[in-house]
This record gives structure tokens, C-alpha cells and sequence, in this order.
């Protein structure tokens, strides 16, 4: 059984998804149902055959809003498709809840490849192109609203509550005042005056894959999120180190500010995951150290 990471957590067994399957979508009733190993928070993989995943979220919902956010999802990944330079999958079906499980789930395309938390070393300049040329062909999308106020990016960087509570709570783990001082430089710098720009945000390890040594795919697709395109330099810090990070800066041809804004966003992140992972998300609980320590490197 998987580490239980939330309240109302729910785990969920190969079978029971069978089952829901074979029920649910009989067409593809009898392929062989596989648990992904994932180090994500919020969703529970399923490999359905060669060419699905069912994906579950861990704390089920099945309210209007959950709804409402599995169809922007979904629109989200066919408006993606052929507009960024690496494959996302496509929806096939939102799954409705079953006896053993209360809410709402869906299937989609298989991406085949590699997480970048769990592939072989690569070539640290190759990625750093390739992060930029993603997070360079979201900022050129079309702008089709205001600022989403909500999720990484989608409001100004701000002080919480949540951030300065995090570093009081894993001061056993880093510098809790070189942290701080990371934390207030980047809450200083200039804020997002242009548009709000559509948003990757949530570019991390588990979501980007690989095939053959280069990122092929995005996956963990949720609804459009606009705002403050800094917030898409996040993975200069959770996945690259130098020199590979000063060629993804020069790429993504943004303004001190907003690189001084990217690293608030890659501390928010980070921070938030060191002390609310420490015990039950080894692997993002890792990831998160690392980006600190090279937030706090190049302080």
C-alpha cells in the first residue's frame, strides 16, 4: 500500500479499477491493469493495456467542481496537442464513482517514455533547451483570459502563511535563515506587469517525460492557468544545475525580475514540499531538498 500523503485519502487496488473498467468502458474490458509507480500527490496511475492510463485521484471527489475540472482538462490537453513541442496525452473518458470509490476518475492516452524523477542521467544542456522551448511555446499561446488567481503562477507571488510555517518546520533540514532571506529577496523583486501568460505550471520531474535521451511529453494535464510566465522557470532549480541553468535562463529570454520571481516560485514550491512530504513522498520529498539546495547555492 502506497504512503498515505492526505486526509480523506483513498487507495485503490488494481482490481477495483479492473473492475470499474469493465463496467465503465467494456470496450476495453480484459487488457491487462498495471499500477504505475509514480511519486505524485494528487492522482493514482493505472496502465491500461499498451496504450491507456486510468487516472484516480487519491482524495475522490465526484461534486460539480470536480466535474467541471476534468472536462477543462480535458480541453486543455486537445487544444495542446500539435501546439507545444512534446506529446500530452488525450482524453478518452471521465469514469464515474464505483462502490469501493467515490468520485470521479479518468482515462487517457498512454505517453510512453520515462519520468524525468526515475530516467537515466541526461544531457544537461540538451534538457535545458528542450525546458525552454516548452516553456516558450506556452508563454506564445494565445491569451484567452486574466489571471487564473489560484495555483503556481496563476496570482503574484505573495507571503503565506503556509511558506513562513514550512521553514520554521524543517529547520532541522536547511538554513532556516539563509532560506528566509532566498524567500524575501524574491518577494522584493518587480512583479508580472505584462499579460497573464498561459502556464505550463506544473513542470516538475514526474510530469516530464522522456524517450531516448530528449523531453517527449507533458502529462498531468489540468484546466489553462494564466498569469505570471516566472513561474515557469521553476525547473532551472528542480531538475538543472550550471551551466545547463544559465542556458535555460538565456533561452527563456525573461528579465532579472522575473528569474528573481522563478526562484520565489521554485522556493514556494520546494519549501511547501520539504515539510509536507518529509514522511509519506520520498521522491518528491528528495526533489524538493534539491531544488532548496541549489536555491540556497546560488543565493
Amino acid at each position: 500500500m502506497a504512503s498515505v500523503m492526505h486526509p480523506r485519502q483513498v487507495e485503490v487496488s488494481v482490481d477495483a479499477v479492473a473492475r470499474a473498467i469493465e463496467d465503465q468502458v467494456p470496450e476495453l474490458a480484459g487488457l491487462r491493469i498495471e499500477r504505475v509507480p509514480s511519486a505524485g500527490t494528487e492522482v493514482a496511475p493505472f496502465r491500461v493495456g499498451e496504450a491507456f492510463v486510468a487516472r484516480v485521484p487519491l482524495v475522490p471527489s465526484a461534486d460539480a467542481d470536480a466535474r467541471v475540472r476534468l472536462r477543462a482538462a480535458a480541453e486543455h490537453a486537445l487544444f495542446l496537442t500539435r501546439r507545444i513541442p512534446v506529446e500530452v496525452p488525450r482524453p478518452i473518458a471521465v469514469g464515474e464513482p464505483w462502490d469501493d470509490y467515490p468520485g470521479l476518475w479518468s482515462l487517457w492516452t498512454w505517453v510512453d517514455g520515462d519520468s524525468l524523477d526515475a530516467a537515466p542521467q541526461l544531457d544537461q544542456q540538451s534538457l535545458a533547451g528542450d525546458l525552454a522551448a516548452l516553456a516558450n511555446a506556452f508563454h506564445a499561446l494565445p491569451i484567452g483570459a486574466d489571471w487564473t488567481h489560484n495555483g503556481r503562477g496563476g496570482r503574484p507571488l505573495a507571503d503565506t502563511d503556509w511558506v513562513r510555517t514550512s521553514i520554521a518546520r524543517t529547520a532541522h533540514l536547511i538554513d532556516a535563515v539563509a532560506a528566509t532571506a532566498v524567500w524575501e529577496r524574491a518577494l522584493a523583486a518587480e512583479p508580472h506587469a505584462g499579460p497573464a501568460l498561459h502556464l505550463s505550471s506544473d513542470a516538475v520531474p514526474g510530469n516530464l517525460i522522456v524517450r531516448d535521451g530528449r523531453l517527449a511529453g507533458l502529462i498531468d494535464i489540468g484546466a489553462p492557468m494564466f498569469g505570471d510566465p516566472a513561474s515557469d522557470l521553476a525547473p532551472a532549480w528542480s531538475v538543472l544545475d550550471e551551466p545547463a541553468r544559465s542556458a535555460f535562463r538565456h533561452l527563456t529570454k525573461l528579465d532579472a525580475a522575473a528569474w528573481e520571481r522563478g526562484r520565489g516560485w521554485a522556493f514556494e514550491m520546494a519549501i511547501g514540499g520539504l515539510h509536507y512530504y518529509e514522511h509519506t513522498n520520498q521522491t518528491f520529498f528528495e526533489m524538493a531538498r534539491r531544488t532548496l539546495a541549489r536555491l540556497l547555492e546560488t543565493a
